[in-house]
């Protein structure tokens, strides 16, 4: 089947992350840092949050933003340090701009972004059901797919 003719439904940016959506992904959140041995410090579960409240695709700084108001004396350094690790632990996705700022998303769920290139803006796709991702390339198990279109 050829995927290029598949139609995409766009997300609405301005949606507001559901109470149950947020809960999950706050629980979720708890369970990896259990398994993982991460402390869940005031700090990173701020981080966190802000992340998992959103659909804006928040950049590093915009989470700063976010948290330096609960937080008055976080570092720039330490959102940017949990962030990474957050990804590593698949807790969120890196969305890479060409020219911008890396965008990060708390939605795990299969689904792709449209990237406008004018605006930095990053929407969520809903890929069809028939849209599929391959799980081995090169022989190799796919540990992660992104679907990005640059528009």
């Amino acid at each position: 089947m050829d995927n290029s003719y598949l139609l995409i439904n766009i997300i609405n940016y301005n949606m507001t992350v559901t109470p149950q959506e947020l809960q999950a992904r706050l629980e979720n959140f708890k369970n990896v840092c259990r398994q993982n041995k991460l402390p869940q410090t005031p700090q990173k579960s701020a981080i966190f949050r802000v992340l998992a409240n959103s659909y804006s695709h928040p950049s590093i700084q915009e989470i700063y933003d976010r948290v330096k108001e609960e937080f008055p004396h976080i570092s720039l350094a330490t959102v940017y340090k949990n962030l990474k690790k957050f990804t590593v632990l698949g807790l969120c996705l890196e969305i890479p701009i060409p020219g911008e700022n890396t965008r990060y998303d708390a939605k795990l769920e299969t689904h792709g972004h449209a990237v406008d290139t004018d605006t930095g803006l990053v929407y969520d796709l809903e890929l069809p059901p028939e849209f599929i991702l391959s799980a081995q390339v090169m022989g190799r198990k796919v540990k992660q797919a992104h679907v990005t279109y640059y528009i």
